[in-house]
């Protein structure tokens, strides 16, 4: 590596040699001599006033034109902003106003709880009859938030899965609500009522349809849950699918057997309720798969 850097080097010093000097000059000393006095390079006459005295004026020095190599004493700009400096704080130190235990509370460090409530929070089973009102059940609110391990850790307390508020919703109404499919998927297996109604009738079914979720459509029909039962107006969970223009879920409904034949309590079918739903395309669909119902796959293919 020493003989190829020293190689090199010596290349470099022959090619700068082979440079042409230019007209007028005899070497490239004159050459160089030239080049510096039309560059004028600044030359200093005293170079020892680089070596700069703290005592001539370190402060001052920062504005007048001859104090430019004198070095600044450096500052910790900390201090500049608070205007303070060490030496301040040291006097503060060592005067008789500092009080080491100003800060600290006379009442010593504050525990965070009391006799009463470590008491409470030692209990292994929660109380929960008390932390509940007619519209706001536990189970129901963590099964709303999708809180799967506290669902169960309440399941485990034998918590009433199947408790209504005052709506006549359940827990699994909430979870059918927030689209939390591993909580209702949950709380069936753990003997949640599938054919439970809410006070104005409505099914899981509805609710279902509601939320357009098709995957739970297809576990509650695992569940036999009838898909043909009507709320109290006489509303079944094909007239809400066809009001809510959704045609995926209209079809899944008609490829599982709904009634198309079925009326409200305004006597009205869900090919009723496309007419009076206006003119669109949504609704020209809706009415195609009502009257040319989709055939379930095996008995398409046997037809075929």
């Amino acid at each position: 590596m020493a003989q190829q850097m020293e190689f090199g080097t010596k290349l470099q010093k022959r090619r700068e040699g082979l440079k042409p000097i230019p007209m007028g000059y005899a070497t490239a000393e004159e050459y160089k001599a030239a080049k510096l006095r039309e560059l004028k390079p600044l030359v200093l006459d005293n170079p020892q006033v680089l070596e700069g005295n703290d005592e001539g004026g370190g402060e001052e020095g920062g504005e007048g034109e001859g104090s430019r190599g004198v070095r600044v004493t450096p500052r910790n700009p900390k201090m500049a902003v608070y205007g303070r400096s060490l030496d301040d704080i040291s006097k503060f130190l060592n005067s008789g106003r500092y009080d080491p235990d100003a800060a600290k509370d006379p009442q010593g460090a504050r525990k965070l709880f009391s006799k009463e409530e470590k008491i409470l929070m030692n209990r292994r089973i929660p109380d929960l009859a008390v932390a509940t009102s007619g519209k706001w059940q536990p189970l129901h609110t963590l099964a709303a938030s999708g809180e799967f391990y506290l669902v169960d850790t309440l399941m485990r307390y034998n918590a009433d899965i199947n408790v209504p508020n005052q709506e006549g919703l359940t827990a699994i109404h909430k979870a059918i609500l927030g689209k939390k499919h591993a909580i209702c998927n949950y709380l069936l297996r753990n003997s949640a009522n599938p054919f439970v109604r809410d006070r104005d009738g409505a099914t899981l079914m509805h609710y279902a349809v509601r939320t357009a979720s098709t995957q739970m459509i297809k576990v509650l029909l695992l569940y036999n849950v009838d898909i043909n039962l009507q709320d109290n107006d006489g509303w079944t969970p094909l007239h809400l699918a066809v009001q809510a223009r959704r045609t995926d879920v209209v079809r899944l409904l008609l490829i599982k057997k709904a009634d198309i034949t079925l009326k409200n309590h305004d006597g009205l079918t869900p090919l009723d309720l496309c007419l009076y739903s206006g003119r669109d395309a949504r609704t020209y669909e809706l009415i195609r798969l009502l009257k040319l119902p989709p055939k379930p796959r095996k008995y398409a293919q046997l037809t075929e």
